[in-house]
């Protein structure tokens, strides 16, 4: 089932085609988000996970705790998120960086300013962080009396029943 995740403030919300809110990770839906699920779809950074990835649990060759080097990660990039916090750009810095790179790129050639623009465009697009995208609610899908959740199989259809998580939260993807 296609639906949109949008990014508020406080919160996040899921909505059908009509635009109904339909679950959202703060109380009042009949159905319940995970901050989580919708950090990582959104493209938030846990830190934590993170540092676990780089050093999981055990004794490096020093001889010393992968905790202690975790912490340190952790607290390193928390610094680095805080000290880089005022360092963006406009829409104007972006516009003047490409007009930049094309004088240098075509100094001796005409350079075609559609081109320039549809560049520009596309490039402050990039940039810029979505609000709202589109996902799919996992739904479990059956094979005669086998469920799956995996949409390999040609053979099975989507059951229309939810997935949740072990927090009772459905369980979104992106599209």
């Amino acid at each position: 089932m296609k639906v949109e995740l949008v990014k508020r403030q406080d919160h996040y919300g899921l909505y059908n085609e009509d635009g109904h809110k339909i679950a959202a990770t703060i109380d009042g839906c009949n159905s319940k988000l995970s901050k989580e699920n919708c950090d990582e779809i959104f493209g938030v950074v846990d830190v934590e996970k993170l540092a676990e990835k780089e050093y999981p649990n055990g004794i490096d060759g020093t001889g010393r705790s992968a905790e202690i080097y975790r912490r340190i990660y952790i607290e390193g990039f928390n610094k680095a998120m805080e000290l880089n916090k005022d360092k963006l750009f406009t829409i104007e810095d972006i516009k003047h960086a490409i007009n930049r790179g094309w004088a240098w790129i075509s100094i001796e050639e005409d350079k075609d300013c559609s081109v320039l623009s549809e560049l520009e465009e596309k490039v402050i697009q990039s940039l810029q962080q979505p609000t709202e995208i589109e996902v799919e609610i996992r739904c479990y899908i059956g094979n005669g009396d086998k469920e799956s959740d995996s949409f390999k199989d040609p053979l099975v259809t989507n059951t229309g029943i939810p997935k949740l998580d072990e927090n009772g939260c459905l369980i979104l993807r992106r599209l």
